[in-house]
């Protein structure tokens, strides 16, 4: 009877309800150093998608809106060279007597409605070294089609573009284009280019700018590019002053190649007139030289920089 009441030895025998707590533990109770919950993630991969592949996300969202707003834009200009081409035409054959004063205000009409649909501000620094009612010819920086809606919106003189003859073959603009004053040159015919260059002499007599983008094409990466010298060849033979002027931002409107445009702001800044006075054909590299160093200073921010004339 003692033997029956005798407790059990401890430490060496539990009842099937319990267990020893320094040798096995409940089946739910995890293991803090050996693993982990399975939705923690590891540290390094939350982590992940830094400010590179953020930046990447957001500019693939914001395409979309940009190509709607490029459409929207598209449709605007095809409106308006609709609009101001049949305008300048109309003029021309009913109205000749009034046709030369909206002539002048046509293109800036145009550019400015362009403009207004791609969201695009203009600026303008140092409009004062814009002569006014003299002959002048200005030499710009091309980045961008954008590069010539922001000179036509702005500029406060009167003007006219030198461009290659494939614009007159575009509708309503091409018709419009050469009969408002603006330039058109056919390089390969020779004859026809020489008499589109007493235009521009006869130009230059009413107290005219000539706009020309000496690269003679929009630069794909936005560096300034070697200048062509008729430009120069130009103002040499008329002895009318060169302006350099540089255009900013466009590029990040609408590069070239690519059909998206992005509203934002285009800054001209004028450089000082170079002039030409007693200069000869012998001077042209030098002239293209100085007035390249002067653009380059005003895409810079430095008006000042400009090539010395030895």
């Amino acid at each position: 009877m003692k033997a029956d009441a005798a407790p059990p030895p401890t430490g060496r025998r539990s009842g099937p309800e319990s267990s020893p707590p320094a040798r096995q533990s409940g089946p739910e109770a995890p293991r803090p150093a050996r693993r982990s919950g399975p939705e923690a993630p590891p540290p390094a991969r939350a982590a992940a998608g830094g400010p590179g592949q953020a930046g990447a996300s957001g500019a693939a969202r914001a395409r979309p809106i940009r190509a709607l707003r490029s459409i929207w834009t598209y449709a605007v200009a095809a409106v308006s060279t609709a609009y101001v081409g049949g305008t300048v035409i109309l003029y021309r054959a009913l109205w000749p007597s009034r046709f030369r004063r909206y002539a002048d205000r046509s293109t800036a009409e145009w550019s400015s409605m362009v403009l207004w649909g791609a969201g695009v501000k203009p600026v303008i620094e140092n409009a004062e070294e814009l002569g006014r009612d003299r002959g002048q010819v200005l030499v710009s920086n091309h980045q961008s089609w954008f590069d010539v809606f922001t000179l036509a919106a702005s500029l406060p003189v009167k003007f006219s573009f030198v461009g290659k003859k494939e614009l007159s073959r575009v509708p309503f603009l091409g018709q419009a284009w050469e009969k408002v004053g603006h330039v058109a040159i056919d390089r390969s015919d020779h004859k026809s280019a020489l008499e589109s260059l007493q235009r521009v002499d006869e130009q230059f007599r009413a107290g005219r700018t000539i706009i020309m983008f000496p690269e003679g094409t929009r630069s794909p990466t936005g560096e300034l590019t070697r200048f062509k010298k008729g430009a120069f060849v130009m103002a040499i033979k008329s002895q009318v002053p060169v302006v350099p002027v540089a255009v900013t931002g466009t590029r990040a409107i609408m590069e070239k190649g690519d059909w998206i445009i992005a509203p934002g702001t285009a800054t001209i800044r004028v450089g000082r007139p170079i002039s030409t006075e007693g200069l000869t054909l012998a001077d042209r590299n030098r002239l293209a030289r100085e007035a390249h160093a002067a653009v380059a200073g005003l895409l810079n921010g430095k008006p000042e920089a400009t090539c010395p004339r030895s």
